[in-house]
This record gives structure tokens, sequence and C-alpha cells, in this order.
């Protein structure tokens, strides 16, 4: 189905411009005027391939993860004090500042007057991911929107300040890695050639560090390109490998098998799983319908295959537990929990408590990897800078006593 451009203004006369999914303009026309738009400019354009389908596209302007998220837990509270869904809409829409998210919450508004449902209206937006689309069609389904967007945000916060929290972790060892990067490429270009031609003026026969710092200075100076070249080539290779389907796997692949990295790869990937399984099963998901959600919601494609094929074997009545042991990607405590959880009745309840848990061992996991990382850094930096000025010396050193 062809993509329309518009711009058209309503009767306060601001101007409001996205795009629409008809079948011809004229059907365009009609859903503008329906929503209380009067059209002023629309023009066809060929849909993006892979574009998700979605009603609304605000070009060049993004809505951050964290406006969704005090989005949904502003819509919960709301909903929650006995505000109607679209009063509730229109109270949002009132004070929301970013004009993104405005335009976006203006066309969901104008969708529910025409008579589409809540979950309706947010699946035809990107923004808004399958899991967060599901979880609001099983809360109006159920008849517990409310309940359902405020385990959604919940579920929304957490995941981005687990995310947050290894970002701002990683942030110091990455200040201290380029600090000590800069350092050693100054002392190559700048303090190493002035010592050499003090050295050839000596006219001494050299230390082999002395010979050795000297020679890993000059190749750093007149080959410097070489490496940036090599650089540039493994860039261009990792971005092409990672733009294929099988390049993609093949990195999402070693990310969970690399050492220690994989280990703390696999306790997010389990923990995500277990949230977000978790929160769709409290909401009244299907188990089936819960897990393609997951399964399609997962970041990590060679995890996301894997889960897939559960799906399949789920639907011919195997338990979960014992497909997810056969994928051998998820820590044993997180199965056992999830086992334990089955033959309880409690399997929603069970996974939740099994997130908390992974999430609590990838921030130690975080922890115990930059108490580790920090003083490597740091000892790997002093050990250069030793072996630099130790070679450097020597020869002085020397010099003194053969004149002595």
């Amino acid at each position: 189905m062809p993509l329309f451009n518009y711009r058209a203004t309503d009767v306060a006369g601001k101007i409001v411009q996205g795009t629409l999914e008809a079948r011809e303009e004229r059907l365009v026309v009609q859903h503008l005027q329906q929503g209380g738009l009067i059209p002023i400019r629309i023009a066809r354009e060929d849909a993006a391939p892979g574009r998700p389908p979605g009603l609304l596209s605000v070009r060049g302007r993004r809505i951050p993860p964290g406006d969704v998220v005090l989005f949904t837990r502003e819509l919960a509270a709301l909903l929650q004090a006995g505000l109607p869904l679209d009063r509730s809409l229109r109270a949002l829409l009132e004070v929301t500042t970013r004009p993104a998210l405005k335009t976006c919450l203006a066309q969901v508004l104008r969708d529910l007057q025409a008579g589409k449902s809540l979950s309706e209206a947010l699946g035809r937006h990107p923004i808004f991911s399958p899991l967060y689309i599901s979880m609001v069609q099983a809360g109006e389904t159920g008849g517990f929107l409310e309940t359902a967007l405020a385990r959604v945000g919940e579920y929304l916060q957490t995941v981005s300040e687990l995310k947050s929290y290894v970002i701002s972790a990683l942030i110091y060892p990455a200040i201290l890695a380029g600090v000590a990067s800069i350092s050693m490429i100054l002392m190559f270009l700048f303090v190493v050639p002035r010592f050499e031609m003090f050295f050839k003026e000596m006219g001494q026969t050299l230390f082999f560090s002395t010979q050795v710092l000297i020679a890993l200075s000059r190749g750093f100076r007149y080959y410097w390109w070489l490496g940036g070249l090599a650089l540039g080539v493994a860039v261009v290779l990792v971005i092409r490998l990672s733009r294929t389907p099988q390049g993609r796997l093949w990195l999402d692949r070693l990310k969970l098998r690399a050492p220690f990295l994989g280990t703390l790869s696999r306790q997010v990937g389990a923990a995500f799983f277990a949230k977000t399984l978790g929160t769709l099963l409290n909401s009244g998901v299907p188990l089936v319908s819960a897990l393609r959600v997951v399964g399609n919601s997962v970041s990590n494609r060679y995890l996301s295959k894997a889960l897939s094929g559960v799906v399949a074997e789920m639907e011919k009545g195997q338990n979960l537990s014992t497909l997810l042991k056969k994928v051998g990607l998820l820590p044993e405590l997180f199965l056992q929990m999830l086992a334990i959880g089955e033959e309880t009745g409690h399997l929603a309840d069970m996974l939740l408590s099994a997130a908390d848990s992974l999430e609590a061992s990838a921030r130690a996991g975080v922890r115990r990897f930059l108490a580790l990382l920090e003083p490597l850094l740091i000892l790997g930096t002093a050990l250069v800078v030793a072996f630099i000025i130790v070679s450097l010396l020597l020869p002085i050193l020397n010099l003194y006593e053969i004149q002595f």
C-alpha cells in the first residue's frame, strides 16, 4: 500500500506533518478531515524497503526512550485516577513539550476518535515496540489497560536503567584508555625523536631496548598510514559484515561466546528475556504469543534465531525449560528457576524473580570486570611508560659511566 506525505492545519492554524498509508489520495484527504485537519499538501512516496508499517513518520526528529517511558507511566497514572482514555491523552498532549512526541500523540488521539483501539493507534508508530503493543492489546482485551501500561512502564524503566548503568560504568575505563593512548602517541612523535638525535651524536652502541624503542618510533612516524589503512579496512569489513544477515548472526554469536564478556552478555540477554516474558505473561498474553514477541524483541539475532526454534517446538507441547536448556545460551540458574516456575504453576512470578537475580548478577559482573580492567589499564600504561623511560635513560647513564 502506498505512503502519502501530508501537510495540514488544524482549526487553530497549527501546522501538522506526517505520513499516511492509504490506497489513494482521496482516502488520505478523508482521514485528515475526519481528524479535524485541513489538508494543505499531499504527496505520494514509495515505501522504503524494510521500513515498519507506520502511519506517522517524524523526519529528522527522534523521540528518546526516556520520553516514551515517561509518557507510559503518566498515562497509566491518569487512567488509574479514573480519567477516560481520550481525556488522558489530551492532557498529556497539552503538557508534552517535545514536538515529535506531540505530533505522535496528536495522531494517536485522532485515531482513537476515529474508532480505533489504543493498540491499533500505537501500532502505527515505530517508536512503540511489538512488546509494547502486545501488552497494551492484552490490557484492552482483559479490561486492565492501566495495569498493563504501569507494567510496561516499569519494564521499560528497568531496561533503560540497566543499559545506562553499563554505559556509565564503561566511561571511566574508556577515558583512561584514551588518555593513555594519546600519551603514548605524543611520546613516540615528539619525545623519542629528540633522544634519537642525541644518541646519534653520541655515536655509541645502543642497548637492545633502546633500539626497539627507536624502531617503534620510526615505524609510527613513517608508516602510520599503514596502521590507519589497516584500521580503516577492518572497520569497513566489520560494517559490511554487520549489514548482511549471516554477518550479523556471526557477530552476535561471537558476543555470546567471547570469554568473560560472553558470560556477561548471556546474563543480560537472559535478564531481558525473563523480564519481558514475565511481564507479558502477567499482562495476560498467552505463552506462545509472548514467546514470539520476546523473540522479535531480543536484540541479539543469534539468540533470537534460537528462540524462534523454541516457539515452533512449544506449539507441539514441549516444556519451555527443556527447550531452552537445549539452546545452551542461558545461565543454568535461570533454567532451574524456570523449571520450578513451570512445575508450581507460577511461571510469570518466577520469571520476574529470575530477571531480578540475573540483573543483580549482571551488575556485579560489570563491577568485577571494571575492578579488574581499571588496574590492568593503569598497570599496562605504567609498564609502557617505564619501558620508554628506562630505554631512554640507559644510554645516558652508560655515557656518564664511560666518562667517569
